[in-house]
């Protein structure tokens, strides 16, 4: 939810979609719609009941294979924090929320799912230091991943040489 599509205070956090207005909440975490005019505030209790159903399906997509344990060990959250009475009694997180609905929205979603996942615990079982650290870390394994793998996909293999294929 880019700020130049959808403007907004400083320090607030666009969300996602709600018809073709922008959900975005204040620095205190308060609901509002974006779009024409002034922010409308939006009942917190109706839009974490809301929240439910919309953080399940972007869950769905990343994924499909159940959302339940892999969402929290990606964000480094805890699980409790996703159970459907937390979401409904204090929503969620809006930074949570955004990158959330921004992985699930493209067409890699699953595939998008899979890195998060794999980043996430690498950082957590190999890295060192605090989480912003161990992402570092993730990173730069990261890209020592694709360069093996660069290397394997675009060397000939033995198969390739001989004409085996």
């Amino acid at each position: 939810m880019s700020a130049e599509t959808w403007p907004r205070p400083k320090g607030w956090t666009a969300v996602g979609l709600i018809g073709r207005q922008a959900l975005a909440y204040d620095p205190e975490r308060r609901p509002f719609l974006l779009g024409e005019g002034e922010p409308q505030p939006l009942d917190p209790v109706e839009v974490n009941v809301a929240l439910v159903d919309a953080v399940d399906r972007a869950g769905t997509r990343l994924w499909p294979g159940g959302w339940s344990h892999a969402l929290p060990l990606a964000f480094g959250i805890n699980r409790r924090t996703l159970a459907r009475d937390r979401i409904e009694r204090n929503g969620v997180h809006p930074q949570v929320l955004a990158t959330l609905g921004s992985a699930a929205s493209g067409p890699d979603a699953e595939g998008m799912g899979y890195v998060m996942s794999a980043l996430a615990r690498y950082a957590d079982e190999h890295g060192e230091g605090d989480k912003r650290v161990s992402l570092d870390d993730a990173e730069r394994a990261a890209a020592n991943a694709l360069d093996m793998l660069r290397q394997v996909r675009r060397s000939p293999t033995f198969k390739h040489r001989e004409g085996l294929e």
